[in-house]
């Protein structure tokens, strides 16, 4: 879902076969009229002609008036994901014709309507809005004006790379518990808060008095002064194929080390620069890593006396000795 050009309502006016049947039927008339002084070939000659501009007015003021708005989408998605999303139709009670843009996707409607359409997230990205094109006939279908608009998401739409499990697997850093388990939740843990669940979170920290309080679950926002740190630092290089490798890399090792229960920092580079931050709930790995561009992170410096950094770059990861 590549965000479209800047710019608003752009109008193209298409003909149809009933332009060229109108416009040979003008112009026998016409020549008739020359040949012969039929004033029945005038009129017929005439009356096509003002049916192309019947229908290209109508067409034009018909899209003028319609306006197309998004009303669901969802919040993340991975590369190569179909995302569902509900676009409604409101103007004039004709049939217009309204397409996503680039996705082949199409819904026929008669305003007010609504349909649901479904997009691929073709490219990792935080998506604001999709372009879509709305299409309508004149009454005898001779002319078909089409405007291309640019509708914003009710929220942006954060497409993360799938993660992708590198050729070596994830080392037992610390020693403190089994390879590839989970690590026991930590004696001590400091309660901060209470947030709202999030897919991924482990079922321990549920705070159920306060979720039967709200009727949906909330989770305990901890602080682990034990937890080990890992420092995941991405570095697209050239970008390219290798360097969307890279980063689908660096969301598997962040989202094990979550499960693990380490303490996760994600360093990239940003649009605005470089940021370094720790990430929350595993939502926060997605939309970190769909914001990532070229260029050069910032490790943290210092750090926890049992912290790792795993640097990832199209041409491989490094792993603390």
């Amino acid at each position: 879902m590549q965000p479209p050009p800047t710019g608003g309502w752009t109008r193209q006016t298409r003909a149809t076969m009933g332009t060229g049947g109108a416009l040979l039927v003008a112009g026998a008339a016409w020549t008739a009229w020359l040949a012969g002084g039929s004033r029945l070939a005038l009129f017929v000659c005439f009356a096509a002609l003002f049916a192309i501009a019947l229908d290209l007015a109508l067409a034009v003021l018909a899209t003028r008036r319609v306006r197309a708005t998004v009303d669901a989408t969802p919040t993340d998605a991975y590369v190569g994901d179909t995302v569902p999303f509900t676009l409604s139709v409101t103007g004039p009670r004709l049939s217009f014709q309204v397409r996503v843009l680039d996705k082949g996707q199409l819904l026929v409607a008669t305003p007010p309507a609504a349909g649901r359409l479904v997009a691929v997230a073709d490219r990792r990205e935080v998506v604001t809005e999709v372009e879509v094109e709305v299409g309508a006939s004149g009454l005898c279908g001779l002319v078909t004006c089409a405007r291309r608009q640019r509708v914003p998401l009710p929220r942006p739409l954060a497409v993360g790379p799938r993660p992708l499990a590198p050729p070596h697997p994830f080392p037992e850093l610390f020693g403190a518990w089994g390879e590839g388990a989970p690590r026991p939740a930590p004696v001590g843990d400091v309660v901060r808060g209470v947030r709202d669940y999030v897919p991924g979170d482990p079922v321990r920290r549920v705070h159920w008095p306060s979720s039967a309080r709200r009727g949906d679950l909330v989770v305990k926002e901890v602080e682990e002064p034990g937890a080990p740190r890992l420092v995941v630092v991405l570095d697209l290089g050239g970008g390219a194929a290798a360097g969307e490798e890279a980063a689908a890399r660096a969301a598997w090792y962040a989202y094990e080390a979550l499960r693990r229960g380490y303490e996760v920092v994600l360093a990239t580079a940003e649009p605005a620069g470089a940021v370094t931050g720790r990430l929350g709930p595993p939502t926060d790995v997605n939309q970190r890593l769909a914001r990532a561009v070229r260029g050069k992170p910032r490790p943290p410096t210092g750090g926890a006396s049992r912290q790792a950094v795993v640097t990832v770059t199209p041409e491989g990861d490094s792993w603390p000795s």
